[in-house]
């Protein structure tokens, strides 16, 4: 099963509420490819002229992997609170890139010189804990950053952490993300 056919799916995910009809044969499709039955995160993330226009994904998997690409796409599309609803005029223009979240594996570490060593920048995303306080990122939030410092600090006021909590050494897991992007209907 190529990624392709995943990225179809949370187009057509799209499709059918803008045209009010189901469109995917569940039941067809779990079927042909066992795998989508499978507990695996997914991350949707429409662009529109390059420029993000929505996202939603899962960081721990709960559903299977079409429940997870369906509810995603459509939750980005007309759920993402950032932004209007995706109309269809916007839709046919628009890219949907698709991010398949491999599981997270804990990162031990000593100082944060240590952490800065074990983390490949723009390759991997971060899960933070800290007490009661998570966050993630995705690879994309690296090259937003101009330093690893930058980075760390945005990850912890995202938790609601201080710099001086990292002495703590909070728990930091990393996953590795296969993604791949679509071109829009109509250029």
């Amino acid at each position: 099963m190529s990624q392709s056919l995943l990225l179809q799916l949370a187009r057509e995910s799209i499709t059918e509420v803008l045209e009010a009809q189901n469109r995917i044969d569940k039941e067809a499709l779990f079927e042909q490819y066992p795998l989508l039955k499978e507990p695996i995160s997914s991350f949707v993330s429409i662009y529109l002229d390059n420029e993000l226009r929505g996202s939603r994904g899962t960081i721990t998997p709960r559903h299977s992997l079409l429940d997870d690409i369906i509810h995603n796409a459509k939750a980005a599309a007309f759920e993402d609170t950032r932004f209007s609803p995706l109309k269809t005029s916007e839709y046919l223009r628009s890219s949907i890139e698709l991010s398949l979240l491999i599981e997270p594996k804990e990162i031990t570490y000593r100082d944060i010189d240590e952490l800065r060593q074990k983390l490949s920048q723009g390759k991997e995303a971060l899960i933070f804990a800290a007490g009661g306080n998570k966050t993630d990122f995705l690879p994309q939030v690296w090259s937003e950053s101009s330093s690893f410092e930058e980075y760390l600090a945005r990850l912890l006021q995202e938790a609601g952490l201080e710099a001086k909590q990292m002495r703590h050494h909070p728990k930091i897991f990393s996953f590795q993300i296969e993604k791949e992007r679509d071109t829009p209907i109509l250029s």
